[in-house]
C-alpha cells in the first residue's frame, strides 16, 4: 500500500516543477487526495495514459496518481467531476478555474 500524504504530494510537485536541470514550461496536473474519489474518469480522459489509481486510506477506491509523463493538457482537470485535479503552473501557482472552462470549450469543439 502506497502511503500518500500532503507532504509527499507537495514534494512530488516540487520535483516535477524543478524538472532536473531544465525547468518545466507547462503546467502539470496535481491531485487533491482529500477530494479524489478514485472514480477513474481521469484515467479514461488522459491522452497519454499517465494516471493510475493507487491505494489510499482516504477512501476504499484509492486515489488518482499522476505520473511524470503528464503533458499539462488539462483534460483530466476539465473532466474531474469532483474538482480534485488542479493544474500547477511552472512558477508554483495554480491555474485559474476560468482557464479550464475556456479550454474545455476548445477541447470539446465549441470555439
Amino acid at each position: 500500500m502506497m502511503d500518500i500524504t500532503v507532504e509527499s504530494t507537495v514534494t512530488a510537485s516540487q520535483e516535477l516543477l524543478a524538472g532536473g536541470e531544465e525547468k518545466r514550461k507547462r503546467a502539470v496536473a496535481r491531485v487533491s487526495h482529500d477530494l479524489c474519489t478514485g472514480c477513474g474518469i481521469c484515467i479514461k480522459s488522459c491522452p497519454v495514459s499517465c494516471i493510475t489509481i493507487v491505494e489510499s486510506e482516504l477512501n476504499f477506491n484509492g486515489v488518482a496518481n499522476i505520473g511524470r509523463q503528464c503533458t499539462g493538457c488539462n483534460i483530466c482537470a476539465i473532466d474531474c467531476p469532483w474538482f480534485a485535479i488542479a493544474m500547477l503552473n511552472p512558477d508554483g501557482s495554480l491555474k485559474p478555474p476560468a482557464e479550464y472552462a475556456k479550454q474545455a470549450q476548445r477541447v470539446r469543439g465549441y470555439l
